[in-house]
């Protein structure tokens, strides 16, 4: 399905507003009808492309071959119909092949100029969407492939394009980071997001950052004891033998599904760092008792990843 917003933004390019207020009086209009209802507008080839492939993700794959195949005549620069086959390919080889081809159209488009513009604040423009998502694909690829140091180089990159970090890029950062062993890099991204004080990624990665660098010390018992508090799920996911990555869509604070979604980017942080799930053990012990280690939480509502 294309999203609302594509229509929205190709038709504000379509305009020639002379200021904010009348560009404030035009939205003002469309609020007043239905989301569906938005004016028709003649396609560029580069926009038939691009809705070429938003159908795609919701056809059989004999169809969906055939949309992107026109959409790459339409536009051999779409840099969708990239992304699209690399999350439809089978080896992580090919998905990373696909990806590079995305982001190297990319950083043709939205170099030079555009770039010295715009930096800081990608996501907030809709084109550069695709090519940051194959940024995003691209790192987690190199994580998975335990080239973690590329992968991080990517990820503070992303940082750099788009300082909101809209794709929660630094919650996987700061995993790698603790891998790598990088504590001064581990420092800046925190204090970046110092304001995140109650959030499951961060607290868990701060936990473990402070047994890194503290060992056993009151402030990172205190530090794990909140993240518990926050999400106990993570405790009970990280003993999980039978833990399996898959992707996660959408979850709430709190949930399984949050700390699927961490753990996915984590579990080889914790596992790796020696004396860190002994630390962990031992904490819960000691503040809950030898029975304290939260249940296996139900199954979460989660999608499996496609394969690469």
């Amino acid at each position: 399905m294309k999203p609302f917003m594509t229509d929205l933004n190709r038709l504000l390019a379509r305009q020639n507003f002379k200021d904010e207020k009348e560009l404030q009086a035009f939205l003002d209009t469309l609020s007043e009808q239905s989301l569906n209802d938005l004016p028709q507008m003649d396609l560029t080839p580069e926009e038939q492309a691009q809705d070429l492939v938003f159908e795609a993700y919701q056809l059989t794959t004999a169809k969906a071959k055939k949309n992107i195949e026109k959409a790459l005549v339409l536009d051999p620069n779409c840099i969708e119909a990239y992304e699209y086959l690399a999350s439809r390919a089978r080896k992580i080889e090919n998905a990373l092949e696909l990806i590079e081809k995305g982001i190297s159209i990319g950083r043709e488009k939205f170099g030079g100029k555009f770039l010295e513009e715009c930096k800081g604040m990608f996501w907030g423009i809709h084109e550069t969407r695709p090519f940051m998502r194959c940024l995003k694909s691209k790192a987690e690829i190199f994580v998975a492939m335990r080239k973690t140091a590329e992968g991080v180089a990517i990820m503070e990159e992303l940082l750099e394009l788009n300082e909101g970090d809209n794709q929660g890029v630094r919650f996987q950062l700061l995993s790698a980071l603790l891998r790598l062993g990088e504590t001064e890099k581990f420092k800046k991204y925190d204090k970046m997001f110092a304001d995140e004080i109650d959030s499951t990624p961060m607290l868990y990665s701060r936990a473990l950052f402070a047994f890194i660098t503290e060992g056993d010390s009151a402030n990172a018992q205190k530090i794990l004891k909140n993240a518990l508090k926050e999400n106990p799920f993570v405790i009970a996911l990280l003993f999980d033998e039978n833990f399996q990555f898959q992707e996660i869509e959408s979850y709430s604070p709190g949930s399984p599904e949050e700390a699927y979604a961490y753990l996915i980017h984590a579990l080889f942080a914790w596992s790796e760092i020696e004396g860190a799930m002994e630390w962990v053990m031992n904490t819960i012990k000691k503040n809950l008792g030898k029975n304290g280690l939260p249940h296996d939480p139900s199954t979460p509502n989660r999608q499996k990843r496609r394969p690469l």
